[in-house]
C-alpha cells in the first residue's frame, strides 16, 4: 500500500513516537526522500508548523494518529496543502495501509445525511416543537462518562437516545431494550436534528453538520491529569463539564472552547460510593454493568474479601511494542503474595491485547479495553498507573497507588513535559521494573490501611485539589445545569 510514495519526498504528521517509527520504515522500505514533521506544539530539527506548509517542497504529506487525523488533515487543508496531498494513514494487523478514501457512494451519502438533517431542522424551526431529548454521541465507543449520565437519564424518565458506531456495544444497548442507534441511520439524523442537548465525552466532531442554535452541547470529557494536550476549539460548546474550578483555570480552559466551565464532577464516579454491591437480580441495578466484564467483577467482588486486588492501567502510547512484564514470573509471584491482578490497557492500544492472553494464568484477568473498569475499580485495593488521568479519579477512594513509569524519561522526551511537576502530583511509590513493582506490592499489602500520614495527605491534598465536590451527585448536577 506505501509503494506509491516509492523515492518520494514525503511529510509526516504529528511529531510521535509512532511516526519516527513509520518514517524509519518509510525510509529503510521505500526509500523514500523525508522533508520532516508537521506538528502544531512540537519544535526541532526537521519539524514544521502548520503555516509553513505552503512553502515546503514536498510531494505527500502522510497523517498517522489514532485519534486526530481527521482534524489534522483539516487544519493542513486550512493551511492550503496542496491538493489531493494528504493521505491518512492506518495500522492495521501491524502493516501500514491507506484509509479508504471517499468514494462516490460516500460522497453521495454525505451530501443526502446533511440535506436530510437541514430539511428537518428547517421544518422544525417552522414548525416550533418542545425539544426534549438528550442525546449522546459515542464514537468508537461508548465512554464511562455517557454511560452513566444516559443510564441516570434513563432511571428519571428523561427522554434520551444513544448513538454509536461501536456495534457490539449497541447490540448490548438493544438486547437491554435502551435507546440506541447506530450513526450511518436516517434515524440517527433525525435524532441528531430534534435533540434539545447533545452530549459529547470524546474529542471534536468536525463530521457533525451544523447543529441548531436551540441545541445544548455539554462535552464531559474523559479524564483530568497530569499531560498536555493540544487546543481544541473548532467546536464552541455551552458547557463544559470538569471536577473542580482549579482543573478547569489551569487546564481545560486553555484546551477547549466553551462558553461556560462547570465543575459538576464527572458521571462515572458516581457509581465508586454506591452503597453495596450491584444487585444482578434487579433489572435496573444491574445495568451498571452494561460494557462492564461480568464475570471479572464477580470473580473480583469474591476474591476481594480474601485476596489483594490490583489493577493496572496505563496511560495512551502512540507506539507498537510489548509490555515490560513477564506475565509467567508475574503470575508466580502474584500467587505467592495471594493476590489478583486486573490488566486494562487504553481503548486504542489493541495491539498489546491480542498479544496478551490471560486466559492461562490463574492469577491475572484480562478486561476489554472499550469495556468499562469504574463498577470493578470500586473493589480493587491498589492501582498500578504511570501518567493516566484514572489515578485522579482513584484518589476518590483514598487507596494506595503505585506509579510504574518506567518509560518517564522517553514519554517525557516524546510528548513534552507535563502541566504539573510528576512527583509532586504523583502520590505515591515510583517504580522502573517489574522486581521494583512486586517489592511495592508486597510494601503495600504489609501496610495496608496503616500508610505514613505523609502520603495519605498528599492524597487528600491532590485530591482537593482536583474534586470540589466528593460525592455521587455528579450525574443529578449535570442534569440539573441542563434542565435551568
Amino acid at each position: 500500500m506505501m509503494k506509491q510514495f516509492h523515492h518520494k519526498k514525503i511529510l509526516i504528521a504529528p511529531f510521535s513516537p509512532m511516526t519516527k517509527a513509520f518514517k524509519d520504515f518509510l525510509i529503510h522500505t521505500h526509500q523514500i526522500s523525508f522533508v520532516g514533521f508537521i506538528d502544531k506544539n512540537a519544535q526541532g530539527e526537521n519539524i514544521y508548523q502548520y503555516s509553513d506548509v505552503e512553502s515546503l517542497d514536498y510531494d505527500a504529506i502522510l497523517v498517522l494518529s489514532p485519534n486526530h487525523s481527521k482534524n489534522i488533515i483539516r487544519l493542513l487543508k486550512k493551511n492550503r496543502c496542496k491538493k489531493s496531498s494528504c493521505f491518512e494513514i492506518t495500522i492495521n494487523s501491524n502493516e501500514y495501509g491507506l484509509a479508504k478514501k471517499t468514494n462516490i457512494s460516500a460522497f453521495i451519502t454525505s451530501f443526502f445525511y446533511k440535506l436530510f438533517f437541514n430539511v428537518i431542522k428547517f421544518y422544525f424551526y417552522l414548525i416550533p416543537i418542545e425539544r426534549k431529548r438528550i442525546l449522546f454521541i459515542s464514537k468508537d465507543f461508548i465512554g464511562s462518562n455517557n454511560k452513566f449520565l444516559f443510564l441516570y437519564c434513563l432511571g428519571n424518565n428523561i427522554g434520551t437516545m444513544m448513538l454509536s458506531d461501536n456495534e457490539s456495544q449497541i447490540t448490548e444497548l438493544k438486547n437491554s431494550d435502551l435507546p440506541t442507534v447506530g450513526f450511518n441511520s436516517l434515524a440517527a439524523i433525525y435524532n441528531l436534528a430534534i435533540a434539545k442537548v447533545i452530549v459529547f465525552d470524546q474529542g471534536n466532531y468536525t463530521y457533525l453538520p451544523e447543529l441548531s442554535h436551540k441545541q445544548k452541547t455539554i462535552q464531559l470529557w474523559h479524564g483530568v491529569g497530569l499531560k498536555k494536550m493540544s487546543k481544541l476549539d473548532n467546536i464552541t460548546y455551552d458547557y463544559f463539564v470538569s471536577t473542580s474550578d482549579w482543573t478547569n483555570e489551569t487546564n481545560f480552559k486553555h484546551i477547549f472552547s466553551s462558553k461556560h466551565y462547570v465543575n459538576c464532577g464527572y458521571p462515572r464516579n458516581d457509581i465508586l460510593f454506591k452503597e453495596g454491591d450491584i444487585d444482578t437480580d434487579n433489572k435496573k441495578d444491574k445495568l451498571n454493568l452494561l460494557f462492564s466484564d461480568k464475570e471479572i467483577y464477580h470473580f473480583v467482588k469474591e476474591k476481594q474479601k480474601t485476596s489483594t486486588i490490583l489493577l493496572y492501567m496505563p496511560t495512551h502510547r502512540e507506539k507498537s511494542g510489548e509490555l515490560p512484564l513477564d506475565f509467567e514470573k508475574l503470575n508466580q509471584q502474584l500467587v505467592e503474595l495471594n493476590a489478583y491482578l486486573i490488566v486494562k490497557l487504553h481503548p486504542f492500544v489493541l495491539q498489546f491485547y491480542k498479544e496478551l492472553d490471560a486466559g492461562h494464568y490463574s492469577q491475572i484477568k484480562v478486561h476489554d479495553p472499550q469495556g468499562d473498569i469504574y463498577p470493578i475499580l470500586a473493589y480493587c485495593d491498589v492501582l498500578i498507573s504511570d501518567y493516566s488521568s484514572i489515578v485522579y479519579d482513584y484518589l476518590l477512594l483514598d487507596r494506595p497507588i503505585i506509579f510504574f513509569n518506567y518509560d518517564y524519561e522517553e514519554y517525557v522526551s516524546n510528548y513534552g513535559e507535563f502541566l504539573f511537576d510528576y512527583d509532586e502530583y504523583s502520590p505515591g511509590i515510583k517504580v522502573k521494573d517489574q522486581q521494583q513493582l512486586i517489592e511495592a506490592v508486597k510494601t503495600t499489602i504489609k501496610t495496608k490501611n496503616k500508610e505514613s500520614k505523609a502520603v495519605v495527605t498528599q492524597r487528600e491534598t491532590i485530591r482537593n485539589l482536583f474534586f470540589d465536590k466528593v460525592d455521587s451527585h455528579s450525574s443529578s448536577r449535570v442534569i440539573e445545569l441542563l434542565s435551568s
